[in-house]
């Protein structure tokens, strides 16, 4: 033999992994189904003959032969293309991936589901099995046969007691009389028959519920063989149910004369007799199963084998089958794609189907036929975005307002420099609303923005104030909804920091408040103290004893007049306008001069400075500064004073730096102490008019410490990180 010349085996597997192997071994669709039809009725055949009592259970082992002959033939069919499918692999070749991908995705589809009802059904049919023969079956069955033969033992015993008692009843009785005798007891008794003869079968008395019937004698063997004693059968009868008859002897009184025989019928019921046959026919077919317990066992275990087997190894051809059509066409688009890829856009030749793949390749072609425009489109409208996008950015990092941009899904698209200042909160791209819900500061603002989109308006503009921990922000807050071009839905967030403008509005409001209450008040006051005044000279001497009285009201009247015009000093001092003498002074040369005069005159507090070397001269209003440092000392004062006194005594700290952090250079001046610090439910607005923790004191101190700080262009806090937790101001003054 030519060893050049390829083996049928080699030719076919070759056919068979280039997808031509139908010219060779054309196993079509036909075929296919006639080969499944087998294999079904195979099953069926083998699942009818595993019957224990099956009319055909001797062709068990012919149907197993020939499903076994099936499964071996789709087994080969099965290996020969999945070797086939190996080596187009190994070759590289454009759509044995696709191919192998779909065998592996349809084996493990087939397998994985029979695989698992396989193992259940072995399970349960072995355990089902096993439980038909379990030992509480065969007790039931046992208990069933005894209790059907004691309900039928105890029938014959109740007509063998019968029987006795009318034997006795007879005894000594004539033959005449015996008649009338039977004929009452039977009745008595509810007995089927019952007849009296002598012992050479001569009937004596009889009496039965059916009297067109002979009396029935019993046989000879009965007779014979009980003769003189009684006994008591279970027979069957001709026309189906069980009897019962009763043979006992009837002594006779005088000696010498020969005894009398009595025989009783007695039918058992019809529906004992049924459960009695029921029972005997179930325990016998039981035991006859029980025989065949192993053999089902390996029936229905080889059955459901040759079930997995012949599904598996169908879907697997199946599987194959279609792999190998599919990847044809595939591989060609494939090729086609790769091309596309490289740049290359050529249409693919046609083909004559009008499948679905046929309808892919021309549409594909239509494909190739417009990527060129859709490329060169794609890339002017990439450059267009590109710039639009720039440009954005470029003018929403120049606006003060901060902006927040979300997309149809409410994840965060676009944020600008402004809002992460305003929020003081670090902002991703992407982040969803619903993610934003921290529990933060700005929990109100989120929840505002979520119940807004979930009950969308036209528009939405809110004041919303956030509690921060250096004192509330006030925000002012516009939402709208928007569309794009490609019908994308979305909304904008803008958002201004108001917190400077509510604060100048409401220190406005506070001051014509201040300005219309001195107004008001200060009037009256000098009449009613001047009058308290003219009453004293005039009437004080002449009361006499009374005097006294009137010593006491008018000088009440001056004091409180006198506290009533502190007040509304307070009043015009908060309320007037700025008038400023601006002019260059050193700092911590005025703290000294301030502290020394309070040096020495409150016992127990210790006063000390901080100052720093070499401070720039500040311009500011002497008189305005030296104020401040009046107020604050007073208030540290008036705090210590309340204080429980620490080990080392109390103090007051006043601290002057050069503050460089910030862009533009700053005087610090800051007074501290240690006394309890300022109330946490007053720290955020401890600068308003008339809040105040003192029992006594009008509210305006450090409300007009705040509007000279402002009027000098500063910055002021309040805090408790004083002296071991006590109280702060921390004031900042612009250089220059």
């Amino acid at each position: 033999m030519d060893r050049r010349t390829p083996s049928p085996l080699k030719n076919w597997l070759r056919a068979l992994s280039t997808g031509t192997a139908g010219e060779q071994l054309r196993v079509g669709p036909r075929w296919d189904a006639v080969l499944l039809l087998l294999a079904i009725v195979a099953f069926l055949g083998i699942n009818f003959f595993t019957s224990a009592g099956g009319p055909l259970s001797h062709y068990f082992v012919p149907m197993l032969v020939i499903s076994a002959g099936i499964v071996l033939f789709l087994l080969s069919l099965v290996l020969i293309s999945v070797v086939a499918l190996l080596l187009r692999l190994r070759r590289g070749e454009v759509g044995s991936q696709l191919a192998t991908r779909l065998v592996v995705i349809i084996t493990l589809l087939s397998f994985l589901p029979a695989a698992v009802v396989f193992g259940f059904s072995w399970q349960y049919l072995n355990r089902g099995v096993d439980s038909w023969f379990s030992s509480a079956v065969q007790s039931a069955l046992d208990q069933a046969l005894n209790v059907a033969k004691a309900g039928v033992d105890r029938y014959r015993n109740s007509t063998l007691l019968a029987a006795e008692n009318i034997a006795q009843a007879l005894v000594g009785e004539s033959d005449s009389s015996a008649v009338i005798t039977v004929i009452a007891l039977r009745d008595q008794y509810r007995l089927s028959s019952v007849t009296l003869f002598s012992s050479d079968n001569r009937i004596i008395a009889t009496s039965s519920d059916n009297l067109s019937l002979a009396p029935r004698l019993p046989r000879r063997e009965i007779l014979a063989m009980e003769e003189g004693h009684p006994t008591a059968t279970i027979e069957p009868e001709p026309k189906g149910g069980l009897l019962v008859k009763v043979l006992i002897p009837v002594l006779s009184p005088h000696l010498g004369e020969s005894n009398r025989m009595l025989y009783v019928e007695q039918p058992i019921p019809e529906q004992l007799t049924r459960a009695a046959e029921a029972v005997q026919v179930a325990y016998t077919r039981y035991h006859q199963l029980m025989l065949m317990r192993e053999p089902m066992k390996t029936a229905f275990q080889l059955s459901l084998a040759v079930a997995l087997l012949l599904a598996v190894l169908s879907a697997v051809w199946m599987g194959l089958l279609l792999a190998r059509r599919l990847t044809a066409p595939i591989a060609r688009l494939a090729a086609g794609t790769q091309a596309v890829a490289r740049g290359e856009f050529i249409p693919l030749q046609t083909v004559a189907s009008h499948d679905e793949l046929g309808v892919l390749i021309h549409s594909f072609n239509n494909m190739t036929r417009q990527l060129a425009r859709a490329k060169q489109q794609a890339a002017a409208a990439q450059e267009q975005a590109e710039q639009r996008r720039l440009y954005l950015e470029t003018v929403l990092g120049q606006i003060s307002s901060g902006i927040l941009t979300f997309d149809g899904e409410n994840h965060l698209a676009e944020v600008n420099a402004a809002a992460t200042h305003i929020l003081q909160a670090d902002l991703f791209r992407g982040s969803a609303l619903d993610d934003l819900h921290d529990g933060t500061a700005l929990e109100p603002l989120w929840k505002l923005v979520a119940d807004w989109v979930e009950h969308p308006r036209n528009g939405m503009q809110k004041e919303l104030q956030i509690e921060r921990s250096d004192g509330p922000q006030t925000i002012i807050v516009h939402g709208a909804h928007f569309a794009d071009d490609a019908g994308s839905r979305g909304f904008v967030l803008v958002f201004d920091d108001i917190s400077t403008l509510v604060a100048a509005q409401r220190s406005a409001a506070w001051s014509e408040v201040a300005r219309r209450l001195a107004h008001e008040i200060k009037n009256p006051l000098t009449p009613i103290q001047l009058s308290a005044e003219r009453l004293r000279r005039k009437y004080l001497e002449r009361l006499g004893d009374e005097g006294e009285t009137m010593d006491r009201a008018t000088r009440t009247i001056i004091h409180q007049v006198d506290a009533l015009k502190v007040m509304v000093d307070a009043f015009s001092e908060y309320a007037r306008q700025p008038q400023l003498e601006l002019r260059p002074l050193d700092l911590n040369t005025l703290v000294q001069d301030v502290l020394d005069l309070y040096r020495g005159q409150e016992s127990g507090v210790e006063i000390r400075a901080e100052l720093g070397a070499g401070l720039p001269p500040l311009r500011a209003d002497v008189h305005r500064l030296r104020q401040i440092l009046n107020n604050l000392l007073r208030n540290a004062l008036d705090a210590l004073q309340g204080g429980v006194e620490s080990s080392d005594g109390k103090h007051i700290l006043i601290r002057t730096r050069l503050a460089d952090a910030s862009p533009t250079k700053m005087l610090e001046l800051s007074v501290s102490d240690d006394g309890p610090g300022f109330p946490a439910e007053l720290l955020a607005r401890v600068f308003e008019p008339y809040v105040t923790s003192k029992v006594k004191g009008s509210g305006l101190g450090l409300a007009i410490v705040r509007r000279i700080v402002e009027e000098h262009g500063g910055q002021i806090i309040a805090d408790n990180q004083g002296l071991r937790g006590g109280a702060r101001i921390v004031m900042d003054f612009p250089l220059g």
